[in-house]
């Protein structure tokens, strides 16, 4: 990895529940995997005023590992802040077309 990924994540990932027929993820059984190698660049940041609470949405582009076990769904702590996975984790392929990296956006709301 180049010098300059140094960050270190934690992958939060659900356990699974029967709800209804359905499965769903089941947070208050979820399991912590430490990732380290990785590094975030700032990607977008909003604000939203309704007149009765100040919002604020930050994203962030994660780069990590090729061999990072993330997956859509997960959550993700970085530098203190939970995000949300905003879609699917995409591969990044190197100029020979072997996988070099994972792209994953990430997104969090407050307010």
């Amino acid at each position: 990895m180049l010098n300059w990924w140094r960050d270190t994540i934690t992958r939060i990932r659900p356990g699974e529940k029967t709800v209804r027929g359905s499965v769903v993820p089941d947070w208050a059984n979820a399991t912590e995997l430490t990732i380290s190698n990785c590094h975030g660049q700032p990607a977008s940041t909003g604000l939203s005023e309704d007149g009765r609470v100040l919002g604020i949405s930050q994203g962030i582009t994660l780069y990590a590992p090729a061999s990072a076990d993330i997956k859509a769904g997960d959550r993700i702590v970085y530098k203190g802040n939970t995000y949300e996975i905003n879609g699917e984790v995409n591969d990044w392929p190197s100029a020979t077309g072997a996988l070099d990296h994972l792209v994953i956006n990430l997104r969090r709301y407050s307010g």
